[in-house]
């Protein structure tokens, strides 16, 4: 799963609250369930549910487990009535499959019903972007100046920019708006993901200090375990990331990807969470599933070294998504297939 796709809804809504880092690590046991997919849930949902659900969904174990569900009923509500409400949640539902042409549509008809849905122009913004589609994405930025605060639509049109002009200049002037005002916990995440893309992992970090994991949306929680990485402190991702969840099955693959890293870092002879990754990798590709291109050509370079899957993978995550994060994970996949030859 791409992780741009958690990031447009916490621009307005989230805040910022402390966390602890010494839980204690969590191993799975030989036989754990690899991953999940069912509900009890009724499929008579209603649209505040749905709304809070969908809310839900950005984090940690709940990103996959009630997909299907939300994504049969809100076609049928949308079908029915086609609200603002239910097309900007439809929108942001398709978009989680990557069904970004469909989300699109639905989100520009919200637009034309009512102009100033903001969430529908940063919803549209984050697609854009993941596209490679930069000019558009930063219209939909610019829209929302009038509607949001000063903070919010420039992190907005600050994020879009530092994707294919100046990470550097972006960051700048990003910290110059901000001002030492209080920041949302979409505005920190810019503004770390921006210093890690700057090799600057302390300063990165020092943007998420405040940060509840357990709140938090799992594109963070993979950014923050990815500065730990960089910063060579495994053993605080294992510590961490491992006491996220009571029920170990229902993890994204993009956290089971960073505790299999970590664990590698650590040369341990216990190698759980790696043989964890490795049976959901085993079902992604026999469903070879493109969702997940990402965490798969991320596995095939760091944690069980393939040339060809890792280029494979990145060559399938670079068609659906042309961030930089995107492209340099390309450029490692290459790299790695002409040091191999």
């Amino acid at each position: 799963m791409h992780l741009s796709i958690f990031k447009s809804v916490a621009f307005i809504t989230l805040c910022l609250t402390p966390f602890t880092l010494n839980a204690a690590p969590f191993t799975p046991k030989n036989d754990a369930i690899i991953a999940k997919s069912n509900s009890t849930l009724s499929a008579s949902l209603s649209v505040d549910e749905i709304n809070t659900l969908v809310t839900n969904s950005q984090y940690a174990g709940q990103t996959e487990r009630l997909q299907g569900l939300l994504k049969t009923r809100l076609a049928q509500l949308y079908k029915q009535t086609p609200t603002s409400q239910i097309g900007y949640l439809y929108a942001r539902v398709l978009q989680k499959e990557h069904l970004f042409n469909e989300a699109i549509d639905i989100a520009n008809n919200v637009l034309i019903k009512e102009p100033q849905h903001s969430n529908s122009h940063l919803l549209l913004a984050n697609i854009f972007m993941t596209q490679g589609k930069f000019t558009q994405a930063k219209k939909h930025c610019v829209a929302l100046i009038g509607q949001v605060s000063t903070i919010t639509a420039s992190t907005c049109v600050l994020d879009v920019q530092s994707q294919h002009e100046s990470v550097l200049d972006s960051y700048q002037a990003l910290v110059k708006i901000i001002n030492n005002n209080q920041t949302s916990l979409a505005t920190n995440h810019v503004l770390s993901e921006m210093s890690y893309r700057l090799n600057n992992y302390k300063q990165a970090l020092s943007h998420l200090q405040s940060v509840d994991l357990v709140q938090a949306p799992v594109s963070l929680i993979v950014l923050w375990a990815d500065i730990q990485i960089a910063l060579n402190q495994p053993q605080q991702v294992l510590n961490t990331l491992s006491v996220l969840l009571t029920d170990k099955s229902n993890l994204e693959d993009a956290i089971l990807l960073r505790l299999s890293i970590a664990e590698k870092k650590l040369n341990k002879r216990d190698k759980k969470w790696q043989n964890t990754m490795a049976q959901r990798v085993t079902l992604r590709e026999l469903r070879n599933d493109s969702f997940h291109a990402s965490d798969l050509a991320k596995y095939y370079l760091d944690v069980q070294p393939n040339r060809e899957k890792a280029l494979y993978w990145a060559h399938i995550n670079w068609q659906q998504a042309k961030m930089s994060t995107d492209e340099q994970l390309l450029i490692q996949a290459k790299a790695m297939q002409r040091d191999t030859l």
